[in-house]
């Protein structure tokens, strides 16, 4: 696994692998951190929050890459649960592309939830970019969610991406909350 440090601020990193993936059925971004139960349901892994992050991320026709990386490297986005993180998008490609991340099971990591906690966590609406054109960008900020020591699948959310391995999130791409 090769790991590299990226204007991620403090404890971010970008990290390059190969696929690797946890399989989720959901595809909702309903919750948020604000409503996905806190530290009751939640606690924090490392004890390390509220950092702020900065990601440049460059997609095009196949697949989605760090500005300043070699074509062809799928990437895991990490940063801190419950920060701040400005995600600047970038289309290289001839088609629209968008960003969405999925949802994901919390069992993983916290196995014995709480009674009515909920079992999958969501990034919140707000970090969902609509389709842009080639060669557009765009910037969103959001909050990562609570719970950490995840990884969240994400993927392109133009709709004709859905037969593209390299932009449905069936190829490593992932957002790991430390």
């Amino acid at each position: 696994m090769i790991h590299l440090r990226y204007r991620l601020g403090l404890g971010g990193t970008l990290a390059l692998v190969g696929p690797v993936l946890l399989n989720c059925s959901s595809s909702s971004n309903s919750a948020t951190a604000a409503d996905d139960g806190g530290a009751a349901c939640y606690p924090d892994n490392d004890g390390i929050n509220n950092v702020v992050a900065t990601i440049d991320l460059v997609v095009d026709d196949s697949g989605f890459y760090s500005s300043d990386v070699d074509a062809g490297m799928k990437l895991v986005i990490s940063t801190q649960n419950d920060s701040m993180v400005t995600l600047t998008l970038t289309n290289m490609g001839t088609n629209p592309h968008g960003f969405e991340v999925e949802c994901t099971s919390v069992l993983p990591a916290y196995p014995n939830l709480p009674a009515g906690c909920s079992s999958t966590a969501c990034f919140p609406t707000s970090s969902t970019i609509a389709p842009i054109a080639a060669g557009a960008s765009t910037t969103i900020t959001f909050d990562t969610p609570t719970p950490d020591n995840l990884l969240y699948p994400f993927k392109s959310s133009e709709p004709g991406d859905s037969t593209v391995a390299g932009l449905n999130g069936s190829m490593g791409t992932a957002w790991s909350l430390m």
